[in-house]
């Protein structure tokens, strides 16, 4: 391949590229679903494909990375025109807590482990379980969540009402199973985890699937078969 060849392939694909950049309206960019993500890794592979390799004419590449923006685009406006057509392509939100329980089914909806819902839940200023009332993993892959009336941001008249701190939480029950490190950094027993669970009229520890304690004693305890209205 010439330099010239080079310098005509890169500009030509450069163009186009940007011109179907602003045909798609920034739709990779701003409401990036999995798809979204996958069809802008593909247009950048044809693009660089077509640019770098002397077997594929420009402009056959050029009209294959046209076709393919135009079917991300019409697949864009099947969604925003049909429910039907939004389901299958763009998938709904998935409850992952709701009523302030934890949906262990919306959990192998979207493949996430407890750890990783708890670790997107701190990423948005949870540290503690029972202070969300829903949370969803939204079409993009991210996790929303809304706090319990109690938790809400306060207003002006809460301002002066200051609470001490509930330190770290730590769980000690994962999926029906008793982290028993845990209980030792708690200085607790199974003695004391059945009490607990007794207190909360729960009479096999497999009917748990989460359980944490903070450091001013208040407990959150999520049940293996979820209650909702």
């Amino acid at each position: 391949m010439s330099m010239i060849e080079m310098i005509i392939r890169t500009t030509v694909g450069f163009v186009v590229l940007y011109s179907l950049c602003r045909f798609l309206n920034k739709k990779l960019i701003a409401q990036m679903t999995f798809f979204d993500f996958v069809a802008g890794i593909t247009i950048g592979s044809i693009v660089a494909s077509s640019m770098l390799m002397k077997d594929i004419p420009v402009m056959i590449g050029m009209v294959g990375l046209i076709l393919f923006c135009v079917y991300t685009f019409l697949s864009s406006i099947g969604a925003m025109k049909s429910i039907w057509g939004r389901k299958i392509l763009e998938d709904e939100p998935t409850y992952l807590i709701k009523n302030g329980q934890v949906l262990e089914e919306g959990l192998k909806v979207v493949r996430l482990t407890m750890d990783g819902l708890l670790a997107g839940l701190r990423k948005k200023g949870f540290f503690y379980l029972d202070q969300v009332e829903t949370a969803l993993m939204e079409t993009d892959g991210t996790i929303t969540a809304l706090a319990k009336p109690a938790y809400l941001n306060a207003t002006q008249q809460d301002v002066f009402n200051v609470h001490s701190s509930r330190g770290n939480a730590q769980a000690f029950i994962v999926d029906g199973q008793v982290l028993t490190e845990s209980l030792s950094l708690l200085n607790k027993d199974m003695t004391w985890v059945r009490d607990v669970l007794h207190l909360n009229n729960i009479a096999n520890i497999k009917e748990v699937f989460f359980a944490q304690i903070d450091e001013q004693g208040t407990i959150y305890i999520d049940r293996r078969k979820d209650l909702i209205n």
